[in-house]
C-alpha cells in the first residue's frame, strides 16, 4: 500500500526504528478519501498538454471477463503477447491492472502479460468487493491463474514469473508460498518492504483523508495524478489513473471506485511477515526499489546472503512500473535470460552420454541428448 520509503535513521549498535518521510506518505499510491478535500488538481504545468483518458487497447491485445463461481467473482483480465513464458501481474491497493500497461507494451514481444483487476477494483465484480483481506487476495489471484492456464494431459501451463506492486507485491509472494502456481519460474516485487510498510501504517487513515473526493473530469484526474506525484509518466497518468475512478451516482463528476480506508483491518495482514515470506519464496526473486532506503533488516541481511537480486530505480516514484517501464522491462530481460525461464535448460552430459558425445565430437558428428525443463530455482 504505502508508497516511497523512509528515511533511514540509525543509532550506534542498533537499527533504530523506521520513521515514514513526507515522501514515503504523500506519494500514498491507494487513491481514496473519506473527508472533503479539493476537487481539483493543484497548480501544474500540464495545461495544453492532451490529458484525456488513453484507451487500454492501445497497450494490450484483449481484454476478457472470467467468472470464477467458487470466488464468487468475474476478474477484468488483461492480455498482452501470446507466446512464452507469463508475466501474472498483480496491482497495488486503489490501482487496476492498467497499472501495468506501459510495462506490457515493453514486454509483448518476449513474454505473455497478463494483469487483472482485483475485487473491488476496476471493472471486476465481485459478492464481497470489500473483502480484501490477504487470504482472499491470494485465493482470488491462485484462482485466476489456475483458470487462464490449466493443465492439461501431455501440456504443462507456461513457466510463470508473478509479479506484484505495493499491496500486490504481498500477494505475489503470498501466492508464490501456497505452492499452487505449478510452474512458478520467479518472484517479481515492486517497491514494498514490509519494515517500511508497516511503519507506514498509522499515518495512512490522515493521508488517505487529504485526498481529492472528487474530480470534474477525467483529465482533471490525470492531471491531479502527475502533478501530486502519484504517477511520473502522462501515458500513464492517462490510462491508469481513469480506471480508479468511476461515476458518481447522481452527478457529473468522478470519484474513488475503491474505498481504502475502509480496508484498513487488512492492513497489517497484507504487510506484516512479509520480508520473511520474501525470503522463503522456492524461486528466483528480484526486489525493484524506488530507493535503497526501503529495505528493513531482514530483507538488508538477506540481500547480504545472496538470496535475492535487488534494483534500485532512483529516478521512479513509488509506481516503477508506471514511471520507468523501459528500466523495468530491461530487468525483467535480464532475469528471464538468467535464469532460462521459459526455454529448456542446457543438460550437461554425464556418464555413459558424455562418453558417446565426446567420441561422436572427436568424429565430427552431433550427438542430441535428451533435454529437460529447467526447475523453477
Amino acid at each position: 500500500m504505502p508508497p516511497g520509503g523512509p528515511t533511514a535513521h540509525k543509532s550506534s549498535g542498533a537499527q533504530a526504528p523506521l520513521h515514514p518521510s513526507e515522501e514515503y506518505l504523500g506519494a500514498i499510491d491507494e487513491g481514496g478519501g473519506d473527508a472533503d478535500a479539493p476537487a481539483q488538481p493543484r497548480s501544474s504545468n500540464h495545461h495544453g498538454v492532451d490529458m484525456s483518458p488513453q484507451p487500454w487497447d492501445e497497450f494490450w491485445d484483449k481484454s476478457e471477463d472470467v467468472h470464477i463461481p467458487e470466488r464468487g467473482t468475474t476478474f477484468r483480465v488483461y492480455r498482452a503477447g501470446d507466446e512464452g513464458a507469463v508475466l501474472f501481474c498483480l496491482h497495488g491497493g486503489g490501482y487496476t491492472g492498467l497499472s501495468w500497461s506501459l510495462l506490457a507494451r515493453e514486454l509483448k514481444t518476449d513474454v505473455q502479460v497478463v494483469a487483472y483487476d482485483m475485487r473491488g477494483h476496476g471493472e471486476s465484480r465481485s459478492d464481497a468487493p470489500a473483502d480484501l483481506s490477504a487470504a482472499t487476495l491470494v485465493a482470488d489471484a491462485v484462482a485466476v491463474w489456475q483458470r487462464l492456464f490449466p493443465a492439461a494431459p501431455g501440456r504443462a501451463p507456461p513457466q510463470t514469473i508473478v509479479a506484484g506492486h505495493s499491496m500486490g507485491g504481498a500477494v505475489a509472494v503470498k501466492a508464490c508460498l501456497t505452492g499452487r502456481i505449478a510452474t512458478l519460474a520467479g518472484l517479481l516485487v515492486v517497491d514494498v518492504v514490509e519494515g517500511t510498510a508497516v511503519a507506514s501504517l498509522p499515518h495512512m487513515r490522515s493521508v488517505l483523508a487529504k485526498r481529492p473526493q472528487r474530480f470534474e473530469s477525467l483529465s482533471a484526474a490525470a492531471e491531479w495524478g502527475l502533478s501530486t506525484g502519484m504517477t511520473h509518466s502522462r501515458a500513464a497518468a492517462r490510462v491508469s489513473l481513469p480506471s480508479c475512478l468511476v461515476r458518481e451516482e447522481g452527478g457529473s463528476g468522478w470519484v474513488w471506485r475503491t474505498p481504502l480506508v475502509d480496508s484498513e483491518g487488512y492492513w497489517e495482514g497484507w504487510y506484516v511477515g512479509l520480508s520473511g515470506e520474501f525470503l522463503q519464496t522456492k524461486c528466483p526473486k528480484v526486489l525493484v526499489l524506488a530507493g535503497t532506503d526501503r529495505l528493513d533488516k531482514t530483507l538488508m541481511i538477506g540481500q547480504m546472503q545472496g538470496k535475492f537480486q535487488m534494483v534500485v530505480v532512483p529516478d521512479a516514484g513509488h509506481a516503477v512500473q508506471e514511471d520507468s517501464p523501459g528500466r523495468m522491462a530491461e530487468v525483467l530481460r535480464e532475469f528471464i535470460a538468467r535464469y532460462r525461464i521459459g526455454q529448456e535448460a542446457v543438460v550437461i552430459p554425464t556418464g555413459a552420454a558424455a562418453a558417446a558425445a565426446r567420441a561422436a565430437a572427436s568424429k565430427g558428428a552431433r550427438v542430441d541428448t535428451p533435454s529437460a525443463t529447467r526447475p523453477p530455482h
